[in-house]
């Protein structure tokens, strides 16, 4: 497991995933839970869409996305 991670296995569940890696975190997160919808175990992948939806609720809040370039000079 990466080095990069924080907390415990008691830290609430989302918030060892550091704000540069949510964007990867939100892919791995949409990606099992289609696996696990296809193996028919919907608790597992409800799990991880909520965990998925927390994710994107972070990024949105944490991260800053550029500001839009100004192209007509």
């Amino acid at each position: 497991m990466s080095t990069k991670l924080n907390g415990t296995r008691s830290s609430p569940a989302g918030s060892r995933v550091p704000t540069n890696l949510l964007p990867m975190a939100i892919r791995y997160e949409a990606a099992r839970a289609g696996v696990f919808e296809q193996q028919g175990n919907f608790v597992r992948a409800n799990d991880c869409l909520r965990l998925k939806r927390h994710y994107e609720r972070r990024a949105m809040e944490e991260c800053v996305s550029p500001e839009p370039q100004n192209t007509n000079v």
